[in-house]
């Protein structure tokens, strides 16, 4: 696997869009942009909080400062191992808590694979997002997913590594350096911060994204209004797991017409951005996939209730 990036700053933008909104954008970015070399992805992502899910109650507030906990996977197979292996039983990291044994690992792990061995040494991701004044600071590593569970429910950072570490080489190196451990110490005090700490909400979509072609690199060298690090995300077929009911089936958070529509940027949007949002009328939304799902699980029991008041007024 390729290098990845683990620390990011930037400004993110969110855009609820439709169809012909969407088609409008591509086109327009055809000419500089193309369509990144993993092409269409499925991408899981699972947000960690306490049990009445304190974290994003506080999010979804706006406060000046926010921030999340997830771990992401890449692809069907590592989603549904991930998910699985969170969902097989009870996971609390809490005050003076034990960390899975490793047996509990690997039973947990081998129950959320489709195919046996096929996802669990691929890497997931585990990483802190936080906004403070609109712009968004991410930290993230790699690791495998048991090592993801153990690590999680306990087990120090450098011991989970060493019991089961990445596959790939060069990222099990990377994964003991000391800017990954640093970003690890910076996860367990934001997990620590947050006691106890449970699987809260499974998020899943299928993204496409977008970045510059290499020619635009030597175009604009030079150029101090080139944001080199522009990416413009399409996600769709976005949907939720209420993990406080882990079987419950996933449900949708926007329409089936519907994206999501994200702007990544370190600087100021190009004129053939801004032209196409404004001719398309189109303009940023509030918009979070957690914070979404958050309000749409928040609001079934009301649904039901009124349900059941309609059918006894019947």
């Amino acid at each position: 696997m390729a290098a990845y990036s683990s620390v990011f700053k930037r400004v993110e933008k969110k855009y609820r869009i439709g169809a012909a909104e969407r088609a409008a954008v591509e086109a327009a970015a055809g000419g500089p942009m193309a369509v990144d070399a993993y092409g269409r992805t499925r991408i899981t992502s699972l947000y960690l909080d306490t049990p009445e899910r304190s974290m994003i109650a506080r999010s979804v507030e706006k406060p000046l400062y926010k921030e999340k906990l997830r771990l992401r996977a890449y692809g069907d197979a590592a989603g549904v191992a991930l998910m699985g292996a969170f969902g097989a039983g009870p996971i609390v990291r809490e005050p003076g808590g034990l960390p899975l044994s490793d047996g509990e690992v690997e039973t947990r792990v081998a129950s959320g694979l489709q195919v046996p061995g096929a996802a669990a040494a691929l890497p997931v991701f585990f990483g802190i997002k936080k906004k403070f004044k609109g712009i968004v600071y991410k930290r993230r590593l790699a690791l495998t997913l048991p090592a993801a569970l153990a690590f999680v429910s306990g087990l120090p950072y450098e011991q989970a590594c060493a019991r089961w570490p990445l596959s790939d080489a060069a990222l099990a190196a990377a994964a003991l350096s000391p800017t990954t451990r640093q970003i690890a110490r910076e996860l367990e005090v934001a997990m620590d911060r947050w006691l106890p700490l449970v699987p809260s909400m499974g998020i899943a979509c299928d993204r496409v994204a977008w970045a510059y072609r290499p020619e635009m690199f030597q175009e604009r060298e030079g150029d101090e209004l080139f944001d080199s690090e522009l990416r413009i995300t399409f996600d769709d077929c976005l949907e939720y797991l209420d993990c406080h009911r882990f079987r419950s089936p996933w449900r949708p958070i926007i329409e089936s017409s519907e994206s999501v529509m994200e702007i990544k940027s370190a600087g100021p949007y190009p004129p053939w951005l801004v032209e196409v949002l404004s001719a398309e009328r189109i303009y940023p939304a509030s918009f979070t996939k957690y914070g979404n799902a958050y309000q749409l699980v928040a609001a079934e029991p009301r649904a039901r209730n009124h349900r059941r008041a309609m059918r006894s007024g019947a």
